[in-house]
């Protein structure tokens, strides 16, 4: 049997050049056809874009009462409702549309490429007492050519610094706590990647001091009164030393004494008192020198909004002068709850008088000098009384010891020169029942009639340091002083 021959066979090369010949030919006429088709797309969705923005501008612009000239009312009209987000220029994306208002009239156009614009952001944000920042430098738009030589630091030093595309970091190491740090970028330090320079940007942060940057002596504003926020001196700032010298204070070491600058207000040491109260006449008549339970101190350290008395209220009938049955000095409307939590309870001595029964040495009197250098005399061993207490007048001895006799004070007419008039110490005039030491105007340690609402009120307070952060002001005088607010 014989075999038949196969006669199929496959494309000579000639054939398959050939081919591929046509092939190409054929592109070269089908993809600007294709490339047409998609211009044509572009182009009719731009003209819907530009006729729908022109008619819904005009639709807007009917909704307000007096349209003024704008050079872009897009925002506007997403936020409107107008249209539900801003077009994209389907033709060139470095294009922007807008709807320009003029005269009441509004008209589409196309904006070139946009210059990228930068946000710079602080972590921690301010105010801070923080040691280093870092900032982020945010563009809207990927960029190159932006680096470290591109940011200016006003206040600290530059550090780390990375990033690529539309963000970067610097951290920044903080210097001169209490002034404020400026962080700038110039226009053009960086260019987008169409070619287009970038905007400028800048911010700032407050460098907070805490409380171990204050010295003896600085000014500090802690609190309000009459809606006017209360101005201190810090007088002394507690070591080991002075708690080994008052045992059982309840202070704690970095703990700030703050005395008034000037007294707050007027007000009687102690009202009249009645025979539920006192058997004294003098008391009766006069009021008591009695610190522990005396109508300022129950006032100085009451948070209640209608202070509550445990004795004769002080009443216009019960002083001469500005009766005071107010808010607490400690209430919300002077402190907020965190500030008042703030201050440190003290346990510390004042003097008594003969009459009254208290802790210590019960035979001695404190012996009355009323010349400052000489005032305190035997405050160690004289008859006295621990009271607890927030807010309180000075006694002599913390008058003497942080206020005249404190060298890094301005001099020693600081107790006196600034006072105003006359205010109150908390010691008793030992020999009567009713004199309270104060301080004259012209520096005298003298005493008053404890029913006296003429005296001034100059009150102190321990404040603790724990969260405290200051402002930017220097503390150096009562005009710059620094504002304490808490992290």
């Amino acid at each position: 049997m014989r075999m038949r021959k196969n006669k199929k066979r496959g494309f000579t090369l000639l054939e398959l050049l050939a081919v591929l010949v046509i092939l190409a030919a054929l592109a070269t006429i089908a993809i600007p056809i294709f490339i047409n088709k998609g211009d044509t797309a572009k182009q009719v969705a731009d003209n819907e874009n530009m006729r729908t923005l022109q008619q819904q501008a005009q639709g807007y612009l009917l909704t307000v009462d007096t349209p003024i000239d704008a050079t872009n009312i897009i925002p506007e009209m997403v936020v409107a409702g107008f249209i539900k987000e801003a077009p994209t220029y389907p033709i060139d994306i470095t294009h922007t549309y807008a709807v320009e208002v003029t005269g009441g009239i509004a008209k589409v156009k196309l904006n070139g490429p946009v210059a990228p614009t930068l946000v710079i952001t602080s972590s921690p944000i301010s105010p801070t007492s923080a040691t280093s920042i870092t900032y982020t430098f945010t563009f809207s738009a990927p960029v190159t050519g932006f680096d470290i030589n591109d940011v200016g630091v006003s206040v600290g030093t530059k550090g780390a610094f990375g990033g690529s595309g539309a963000e970067y970091t610097l951290e920044v190491t903080n210097s001169d706590l209490g002034s404020t740090q400026i962080i700038t970028v110039a226009a053009g330090a960086a260019t987008s990647t169409l070619g287009v320079a970038s905007l400028a940007g800048n911010t700032s942060v407050v460098l907070e001091k805490t409380a171990n940057d204050i010295i003896i002596g600085d000014y500090v504003k802690f609190g309000t009164y009459n809606a006017t926020p209360i101005v201190w001196r810090v007088i002394n700032k507690v070591d080991q030393a002075y708690l080994d010298a008052n045992t059982g204070s309840g202070l704690h070491v970095g703990d700030l004494m703050l005395f008034a600058n000037t007294p707050i207000c007027n007000k009687a040491f102690d009202a009249k008192e009645t025979a539920v109260y006192s058997i004294d006449p003098d008391r009766q008549s006069y009021g008591s020198n009695n610190w522990s339970n005396s109508n300022l101190k129950e006032w100085l350290n009451s948070t209640q909004a209608t202070t509550t008395y445990t004795t004769n209220p002080p009443t216009g009938s019960n002083v001469t002068a500005n009766p005071y049955e107010a808010a607490g000095f400690l209430s919300s409307t002077n402190f907020s709850a965190q500030a008042e939590g703030k201050i440190v309870p003290v346990t510390h001595k004042s003097m008594l008088a003969s009459l009254d029964t208290g802790d210590g040495n019960q035979a001695t009197d404190h012996t009355y000098n009323a010349t400052i250098s000489t005032v305190v005399q035997n405050f160690d061993t004289a008859r006295y009384k621990n009271t607890i207490n927030k807010v309180f007048p000075l006694s002599t001895k913390e008058l003497y010891d942080n206020v005249y006799n404190n060298s890094s004070l301005s001099d020693r007419t600081t107790y006196y020169y600034n006072a105003g008039w006359y205010y109150w110490l908390r010691d008793s005039y030992v020999s009567n029942w009713h004199y309270v030491r104060h301080v004259d105007n012209g520096g005298p340690v003298n005493v008053d009639f404890a029913y006296n609402g003429s005296n001034g009120v100059r009150p102190a307070l321990f404040l603790s340091p724990l969260g405290m952060t200051l402002d930017g002001a220097s503390g150096a005088s009562a005009g710059e002083a620094m504002t304490v607010t808490w992290q």
